[in-house]
Formats: structure tokens, C-alpha cells, sequence
């Protein structure tokens, strides 16, 4: 993207930077009105770090390894190559390590960090979009994005995604006090976004198909599932017991009620 001196700045890499920062902010903000200590979370931002870069190279790598001429390439990361699922499966099982380990409740964990977690995306694929990965399919040859990487105009799926991301990260953050249970809001996030990678994946270019949809879409559509039935079974377990709890405290009232009742026929009137 730019050099100062004999420092190379490279747009992808920055712009998965300036997300991590920003969702790290975000973080720390959504824990301080908690009561939470954003010092407290340094730790766990950068074991998220360290596991989702892992997860996410681990995969693309795997999923791309004809693209890589020796294993010091595997290395370079400077224009792309990180898988989003295996980001979110390296973070997530960081996030799980790092809640054992203190104790504390890995859905209200991962509550907090869902917003932060696709407001990093969006900016993110914005670094995509300038080093010229993740392209779209063709277009008409009228309009589009080229891309070094494949020959014609290109529909910019980046900025599509990065667009929808947004989009989605202001409605986490307007449904966040209407969620009830814990785990609530991050499977909201899970389903929206692989909704979001699902549509958008037929405007990408992809090398490998089964059965018409892309590596992506496949597993996309397992995450809409299981968070779907992870939603519903928490929801209606949550909905029943809130229930049960309303039911058990309404004959203490009642009897609370009576028993003011009697208390106020046995008080003997003021003698005059």
C-alpha cells in the first residue's frame, strides 16, 4: 500500500489491523459498562489473536495448498490468505481455553465479543478488496473491479460483504438489551453472518464445488443450523423456566395477599 522508509505497508494487513484494533476498542467499551476491567481482558485479546491468525492460515492453506511453492510461503500472509471459518473456529477455541482457565461463562464471553468479532470482518474485507483477493465472479464486461490474481472485471464481492457486515454489525448492537439468554447474541451473529457468506458466495469466484455450492456455502449453512437450533432450544429452555419461576412465585403473593387480608379484619377499631 505505501512504504515508510524501510517499512513495507501492505493493504490487507493493515486493514486486518485497524479491525482487530477496532473490535478490541469496541470490546473494552461494551466490558467497562459491564463492570468489567478492559485491562483485565488484554489477555484474552491476545490469545484471540494468536488463534485466530493460526486457525484462519491453517485452513486457507489446506484448502489452497496447490498455490504454495515451499513452506516459507505458507508464511506470507501480506496479500491474504485467511480463512474466515477457520478464524472463527481458531478464536473460538481460544475464547473456550481462555474462559476455563478464568472461571468465567464462555456464551457471556462470547456475547461480548460478537459485535467486535464483525466489525473486524467488514473492515477487514476491505483489505481484501484493495490487495485484489476473494474476487468476483466475472461480470458483463462493462463495469467491475480488476484483480491481478484472475483476468476480466470482477464483481467486488469484498465490498459487498464488508457492506452486509456493516450492516449487520449495527443491528447486533440495536438487539443486544432484546436477547435473554446467554449465547443469545452470538448465535444472532453466527447466523446472520453465514446467511450473509451463504447469498454472497454466488458472487464469488471459487475453484471447488459439490453438488452447486462452494466449500463456503456448505459450511455456512451447517453454522446457520446449528446456531438456529442452538437459538431455539436455549430460547424456548430460557422462556419455560422464566415461566415455571413466574408460576411458583404467584401463590406466595397470593397467599401474602391473604394473609394482609386477615391481618387487617382482626385490628380492632379505635375507641372513641
Amino acid at each position: 500500500m505505501f512504504r515508510l522508509g524501510r517499512l513495507e505497508f501492505y493493504s490487507y494487513g493493515l486493514m486486518v489491523g485497524l479491525g482487530f484494533v477496532l473490535g478490541v476498542l469496541l470490546a473494552s467499551r461494551r466490558a467497562a459498562r459491564r463492570g468489567i476491567d478492559p485491562d483485565s481482558l488484554m489477555g484474552l485479546f491476545g490469545v484471540l489473536l494468536a488463534g485466530g491468525v493460526a486457525g484462519g492460515r491453517i485452513l486457507y492453506v489446506l484448502t489452497n495448498a496447490w498455490y504454495y511453492s515451499g513452506f516459507l510461503s505458507i508464511f506470507n500472509v501480506r496479500d491474504g490468505g485467511l480463512s474466515i471459518h477457520g478464524v472463527l473456529a481458531g478464536g473460538l477455541i481460544s475464547a473456550a481455553v481462555y474462559a476455563r482457565s478464568k472461571h468465567i461463562s464462555l456464551p457471556a464471553l462470547l456475547d461480548l465479543l460478537a459485535p467486535s468479532v464483525i466489525l473486524g470482518q467488514a473492515v477487514g474485507r476491505i483489505g481484501c478488496l484493495l490487495a485484489g483477493c476473494c474476487y468476483g465472479i466475472k461480470t458483463s464486461g462493462s463495469w467491475g473491479v480488476p484483480t491481478r490474481f484472475a483476468p476480466g472485471l470482477r464483481h467486488p464481492y469484498p465490498l459487498y460483504e464488508s457492506l452486509a457486515d456493516f450492516a449487520l454489525f449495527f443491528i447486533l448492537i440495536s438487539i443486544e438489551d432484546k436477547v435473554e439468554f446467554k449465547g443469545g447474541l452470538f448465535a444472532r451473529y453466527l447466523m446472520g453472518y453465514s446467511g450473509i457468506r451463504f447469498v454472497l458466495e454466488f458472487f464469488r469466484d471459487n475453484d471447488s464445488y459439490f453438488a452447486g455450492l462452494s466449500y463456503g456455502q456448505w459450511v455456512s449453512l451447517a453454522l446457520v443450523i446449528v446456531s438456529a437450533v442452538f437459538y431455539s432450544v436455549v430460547g424456548s429452555k430460557t422462556t419455560a423456566n422464566r415461566k415455571s419461576q413466574d408460576e411458583d412465585a404467584q401463590p406466595q403473593d397470593t397467599q401474602n395477599e391473604d394473609d394482609q387480608h386477615r391481618d387487617t379484619k382482626h385490628v380492632s377499631p379505635p375507641e372513641g
